[in-house]
This record gives C-alpha cells, sequence and structure tokens, in this order.
C-alpha cells in the first residue's frame, strides 16, 4: 500500500508557472476553501463565478507570485480584491441579504437547522467587518490563524484577540439556541 503525501503548494506552483496545465492541482486543492469564502459574501449563486475568476487572475498572475508567502495567502488576497471589484460593480443595486448558502435539504430537524443558520448570518451581520472576515476566513474558509494574519495584514496575536472578542459576541447574540439544545436532549433522554 502507496503512503499519500500531503500537497505541496509549493511544488505546483513552480511547475504551474513552467507549464500552465500543471495549475489544475492547485485549483482542485483551493477551490473549496476559496468558494466558501465568496458563499458566506455574496451567496451561492454569484459564488462560483467569483471563484473561477479568481482561480483565472492567479493563474494569469502566477509570474508575480513570490515565495514569500504563502500560496494560499497570496490567492485569498486576490480573492478579496476580486470581492471589492465586484461589491464596486453592484453598488448602485439596492442591498439585498442573500440566504441561498443555507442549504435546502429536507430532513429531520431541517427547519431548526435553517433557523439556527438565519440567526447565525443575522448575527454575523452586526458584527464589524474586520470581525466577521476573521471568522468568515477562520471557520467558512478553513485558513489557519496565520493565514487570517497574513490575508488581512494584522499580527497574529491581534487576530486571535479579536477572533475570541467576535466569538464572545456571537455568543451572546446567539445564547438562546443552547438552551434549546439542552432541552432538546433532555427530550431525548426521556424517549
Amino acid at each position: 500500500m502507496e503512503e499519500s503525501t500531503p500537497f505541496d503548494p509549493a511544488y505546483w506552483v513552480s511547475r504551474a508557472k513552467r507549464k500552465r496545465e500543471d495549475f489544475a492541482p492547485l485549483y482542485d486543492f483551493y477551490f473549496e476553501r476559496i468558494y466558501r469564502y465568496f458563499a458566506f459574501k455574496v451567496g451561492r449563486s454569484h459564488a462560483e463565478d467569483l471563484t473561477q475568476l479568481t482561480f483565472l487572475k492567479a493563474m494569469n498572475g502566477l509570474s508575480s507570485y513570490r515565495e514569500e508567502s504563502l500560496f494560499s495567502t497570496w490567492l485569498f488576497q486576490i480573492a478579496k480584491r476580486v470581492l471589492l471589484d465586484e461589491n464596486r460593480r453592484l453598488r448602485r443595486r439596492p442591498k439585498e441579504t442573500e440566504l441561498d448558502i443555507i442549504q435546502t435539504e429536507r430532513s429531520e430537524g431541517h427547519a431548526e437547522r435553517t433557523a439556527i443558520q438565519i440567526d447565525l448570518l443575522s448575527a454575523l451581520q452586526q458584527l464589524p467587518e474586520t470581525e466577521r472576515e476573521i471568522i468568515m476566513l477562520r471557520f467558512f474558509a478553513d485558513c489557519t490563524l496565520v493565514e487570517v494574519a497574513e490575508i488581512l495584514e494584522m499580527g497574529e496575536s491581534a487576530v486571535k484577540n479579536r477572533l475570541y472578542r467576535a466569538l464572545e459576541k456571537l455568543k451572546g447574540k446567539l445564547h438562546g439556541w443552547g438552551d434549546m439544545n439542552e432541552r432538546r436532549q433532555e427530550k431525548n433522554s426521556f424517549i
């Protein structure tokens, strides 16, 4: 049985700089993280287009990537600029709250999960932009604290402090859901 080696972005970047087709493994590896970043920000309906645009810009600008930072942080910087451009383009339209990030499934507990997701999105919208961005990058895009710090051009300790404060704010805004979970566990223990 062959042991699998971890994905090495630096290896694929160096190959993709020489041969464009070798960009595909980078795309495959980072697609989900970039997609979730956009899905949180603009909803699923626009996330795929913005994700594709980000990877196109990354592939076309790969020669400008310097190995001074992680490839993932460079890619998220591109995604941030794509999002800024998209926001400028859409500024003339009335702002709508996108809730299509919510899964459309039919199963036991679906209504409760949907309500939790709506409340979470609402609570996140009440946070300052930087705190929202930190939570989104850390938990929706699966970035490490080091990556978040590089992407947002902040110190790692500042990111940790802001993340902690933001999570405390969210916990305060969502405190009722914890009580509901306890009631559900009590109900299930009697069955």
